[in-house]
């Protein structure tokens, strides 16, 4: 049989059979409560009632700025089931930051928790966006309300798996963010693929602590574990004694963990020496793997399989690096392409660079955005002929292997949150004490690598609290991971002939700042 969209199972009717076949088990778990298949089904067919109630209908756009837990996956796959848009925002971000990203996808509707309340209801919504808070004092409808009154049962809707299915919003080099259109059938072709390969099947349980607004949050290992029949359970922040105390008690089977939660747990991990036997998976992603973490998890947790993963939000997971291989391959290496995925390094003319040789990261994949959001300038200069460059350079070994060198595009990744720098940039430009920045990420021993601002002081604006001032002026606007770790001030920045902030000099120059 030809594979075509139309012949591959939408996500939610993947879920919908693993709560036929499994109805009483426990799907999903957080810090107060837990849902049966059977009862987490009912809910997504309430809230997809009461999306439809509100006018909500296919292609429609729904955001939500959600932490993670119960309401983030029904609202979610709740939308997915109409046909709607599913488009999750950073909770963190400030109220600018959520006007570009709202008035950017012009959602029919945008929901809020507690937490998300202040900057969302401050933000400036597209005309017709109507917002739901349930929040003491919010001002605005409930949508818990807007749920309780909704019937248990909406008509299923036939889903035009080439559609676009989620609007995932990332940046590039320019520092706007811009929306990765994943289709329905981008979400649901590799779920068994990867279930498969990672060991995903009925008796998972599966810790996800990463923010569910991330795509690999809700993506990558959730997905699969529902689908399989497995349980997911999360916690709205990462607490390292608390993660210790869950792995243990709830006898976790698969776990993934930027390197930054890696850093948090090991001494925990060592000095405690917890019963982790029933953990089957540490899945490090997200950011590189130091050598460093990689062996003490390797020597304190010996029976653990230890994987790395590579991957972007405009292809999904690209790489797989097993665990025989994780100490037998350098650093830097991150397995070979997973199975459905196409991955060439090549050079400037889009040729294949030899085995050994660095070149830009380019992949093919069925999970593969459909494109950028309303920018078809964006969309030709990262598709080519099917391709996506990733901005990543990187070389293939003898065996297959990819090694990550270096990143083409300007991006500091600091506790597995990726910081766009001209984005800081901008908006550290704009106080008038900035004459000229360059935002730098340099290695941090907990966040792997931290955000620099090195700035040039206008002539008469300096002050013994300038850096305190900018770092105060980049919170109020900017979410908390984006703002500098450091501030540092130079009379003049290094730069090349053609005009070009020669930045790797200043990597160079503030590379040991946070060395210990």
């Amino acid at each position: 049989m030809r594979l075509e969209p139309h012949n591959v199972i939408d996500v939610v009717t993947l879920m919908r059979r693993a709560a036929r076949t499994y109805p009483d088990r426990i799907a999903f778990q957080w810090e107060s409560g837990a849902l049966t298949f059977a009862a987490l089904m009912l809910r997504i067919d309430r809230v997809a009632a009461a999306l439809a109630g509100a006018g909500i209908e296919p292609g429609d756009r729904v955001a939500f700025m959600l932490r993670n837990g119960p309401t983030f996956l029904e609202v979610y796959l709740a939308a997915l089931h109409l046909g709607a848009i599913c488009v999750p925002l950073n909770f963190r971000l400030k109220a600018a930051e959520v006007t570009f990203q709202v008035l950017d996808a012009e959602p029919r509707i945008l929901i809020a928790d507690e937490a998300s309340a202040p900057e969302a209801a401050a933000a400036t919504l597209p005309p017709g966006c109507r917002l739901y808070i349930d929040a003491p004092g919010a001002g605005a409808q409930s949508f818990a309300t807007l749920i309780a009154g909704a019937p248990d049962h909406t008509p299923a809707h036939r889903i035009d798996m080439a559609a676009p299915a989620s609007l995932l919003y990332t940046s590039g080099t320019t520092g706007m963010p811009k929306g990765v259109i994943r289709s329905h059938f981008a979400l649901a072709y590799l779920i068994p693929l990867r279930a498969a390969a990672m060991g995903i099947g009925p008796g998972t349980v599966h810790l996800a602590p990463t923010p569910m607004f991330n795509a690999g949050g809700h993506e990558f290992m959730l997905l699969e574990t529902l689908a399989s029949g497995g349980t997911v359970i999360v916690r709205r922040r990462f607490d390292v004694p608390e993660v210790i105390d869950l792995v243990a008690r709830e006898r976790v089977t698969h776990a993934y963990f930027v390197p930054t939660m890696g850093i948090r747990l090991i001494d925990s991990i060592e000095a405690a020496n917890p019963d982790w036997t029933s953990l089957k998976m540490w899945m490090s992603a997200s950011a590189p793997l130091p050598a460093p973490l990689r062996d003490r998890i390797r020597a304190a947790l010996p029976a653990t399989g230890l994987w790395n993963s590579y991957g972007i939000t405009e292809v999904g997971a690209v790489t797989f690096l097993r665990p025989a291989d994780v100490m037998r391959k350098p650093g830097h290496c991150v397995g070979p392409p997973m199975m459905g995925v196409a991955v060439r390094c090549v050079d400037d003319a889009g040729h294949d660079v030899a085995i050994g040789d660095p070149g830009e990261v380019v992949c093919r994949s069925p999970e593969a955005m459909s494109g950028y959001w309303r920018n078809p300038d964006a969309t030709a200069d990262t598709i080519r002929d099917g391709w996506v460059r990733t901005g990543d350079v990187g070389a293939f070994d003898d065996e297959n292997y990819l090694y990550l060198l270096d990143r083409i595009k300007d991006i500091v990744i600091s506790g597995g949150d990726n910081v766009y720098a001209s984005e800081v940039e901008n908006h550290l430009a704009s106080s008038p004490a900035v004459q000229e920045v360059a935002v730098i990420g340099v290695p941090h021993p907990e966040w792997g690598e931290a955000v620099v601002a090195v700035v040039v002081v206008r002539a008469g604006h300096m002050k013994p609290d300038l850096a305190a001032a900018l770092a105060a002026f980049a919170r109020a606007d900017l979410a908390h991971y984006k703002c500098p770790k450091h501030i540092a001030f130079i009379d003049e920045l290094p730069r090349s002939e053609y005009g070009k902030v020669l930045k790797a000099g200043l990597r160079k120059r503030y590379r040991d700042l946070f060395a210990t």
